[in-house]
């Protein structure tokens, strides 16, 4: 980090720093999406066999934000180090989306039109897609909660791991070193962490694969090739200068 941004990291409190990691473009997804899931909080209770799918954005919603939040990082910069908001990216800044999902969620389902709606829509069935017995009113708040608070942590994560962290090495090397001991101004330590991060993009997708129950060739191409890049990575740097 520059003498600068530290600069501005001591004249301004965390909780302005953490207010300047969400970006204008951010809160408007945040804005829209909450209208989105408003509307689908409302489809769900009437979609007692989930045919329309609308019932899926309160959840998915945190989740595009994590996603959006996660490759701005290619291009926006502030004042606080990469590690911190890469933890601000998929944590912190969907949580905007998670409680207004969860609140709007509980609001349709809790209400005495939401409940007559949920029962007369599932008649006759053994239960209501969106709204099961056990989990009808308040008690679907720490289930939307936390689970799409989770998530979205996950698909921040595997964002950053397989597309933003890779891509961020090659594009800003320097930041991405910062924190480290390597010296960024050698040669061979942009490569060593370009070479890595790519490597862990590449060991991601070959879970990915094992996970799906993708071929076992291409599976296995993929844990080979990430093997051999974290070697020749590992191998080199320990050789490397230190600053």
């Amino acid at each position: 980090m520059t003498s600068s941004a530290r600069r501005v990291r001591g004249r301004q409190s965390p909780g302005r720093l953490l207010l300047d990691e969400i970006s204008p473009y951010t809160w408007g997804l945040i804005g829209l999406l909450a209208v989105a899931s408003a509307y689908g909080s409302y489809d769900s209770l009437s979609d007692a066999y989930g045919d329309r799918h609308l019932g899926q954005v309160p959840l998915a919603a945190p989740s595009v934000v994590a996603i959006w939040a996660s490759f701005e990082l290619l291009w926006r910069r502030t004042a606080l180090p990469l590690a911190q908001r890469l933890f601000i990216a998929c944590i912190l800044t969907p949580l905007p989306s998670v409680i207004i999902s969860t609140v709007v969620w509980v609001a349709f389902g809790a209400s005495g039109y939401g409940q007559d709606l949920i029962t007369s829509t599932s008649e006759g069935i053994y239960d209501h897609y969106y709204w099961p017995r056990d989990a009808r009113g308040l008690a679907a708040a720490p289930l939307m909660f936390f689970g799409g608070w989770g998530v979205a942590g996950f698909m921040g994560l595997m964002s950053l791991l397989v597309v933003v962290l890779p891509v961020k090495a090659f594009l800003a090397t320097r930041e991405v070193m910062d924190g480290t001991r390597l010296d960024p101004a050698a040669a061979t330590s942009a490569a060593v962490v370009r070479i890595a991060f790519g490597a862990m993009s590449i060991g991601t997708l070959s879970a990915i694969s094992w996970a799906a129950g993708g071929p076992a060739a291409l599976t296995l191409g993929l844990l080979v090739v990430t093997v051999a890049l974290l070697g020749w990575a590992a191998a080199t740097a320990v050789k490397l200068p230190r600053r």
